[in-house]
């Protein structure tokens, strides 16, 4: 068959006129490209329903959908009351200072605020706990450029605390409900309406910093310590393995007895 005979045949077949051309569709050819054609595009719209109905299902079913974790940005914040009589802080306070300002140091965002009361009758009592925070926050490794002071007027109350606050991510997802459902029915075979809550709970409550469930956090620097031990023996041409003792040598004509 010739090209031009073969270009000609399938413009019919797409229902086109071909002009000076003696070859023309009959009537039942056309209905028959017509019922095709519907064809073709009901079956794309059913593959596309499925495909919608495959994407629902699967979000029904996973429980990272239906029971997200949520992180927000929060502030975390203690106070340290002085009384008249005190001498600056107390050993617990000393204690809780130092929590508080380590946390800051492993997951906190931002700098580190100190609210200090201006007009306490225990001046004496704030500036020495001034001078404390100021050194524990030296000994964790604080710059002085993240540290920022403020004051706040305490009207002559010596309950007016010592403010200790800075910025943080926290996780939070919604509390899990009762199951509703006889699940020894569930011929669906679906997941319940809780599974998987406590399990999402259990991960906004122990994760360390919620701040890796956005992102993973930056890498520390390598442990070089075995790694200088293992080279020098690599150089010195000796076994670079770490040696066994005899109590850790189990033979098997041992262990069969």
């Amino acid at each position: 068959m010739h090209l031009k005979t073969l270009k000609k045949l399938s413009q019919i077949h797409l229902g086109n006129k071909v002009p000076n051309s003696d070859i023309k569709p009959s009537k039942g050819l056309r209905k028959m490209f017509k019922v095709s054609s519907v064809a073709l595009i009901s079956i794309g719209l059913s593959a596309c329903m499925q495909t919608a109905n495959s994407q629902k299902a699967t979000k029904l079913t996973d429980y990272r959908a239906t029971h997200p974790i949520k992180v927000n940005k929060s502030l975390a914040e203690i106070d340290l009351i002085l009384p008249k009589k005190s001498g600056g802080l107390s050993n617990n306070q000393v204690g809780a200072s130092a929590q508080f300002i380590l946390d800051y140091v492993n997951k906190g965002e931002g700098k580190f605020e100190i609210w200090q009361p201006r007009g306490h009758l225990n001046g004496a009592a704030v500036k020495s706990a001034h001078k404390k925070l100021r050194k524990i926050l030296y000994d964790a490794g604080v710059a002085s450029t993240q540290i920022d002071y403020h004051q706040y007027d305490a009207d002559g109350n010596d309950a007016a605390p010592i403010g200790l606050k800075f910025g943080r991510y926290v996780a939070t997802t919604k509390q899990c409900g009762k199951i509703q459902k006889n699940m020894a029915t569930n011929f669906s075979n679906r997941n319940y309406s809780t599974f998987g809550c406590a399990y999402q709970n259990n991960i906004a409550a122990m994760v360390s910093n919620p701040r890796d469930l956005l992102s993973p956090g930056s890498m520390g620097p390598a442990s070089a310590e075995r790694r200088r031990i293992v080279w020098n023996k690599y150089i010195k041409g000796t076994p670079t393995g770490a040696t066994r003792s005899s109590d850790e040598k189990v033979a098997i004509s041992k262990v069969a007895k």
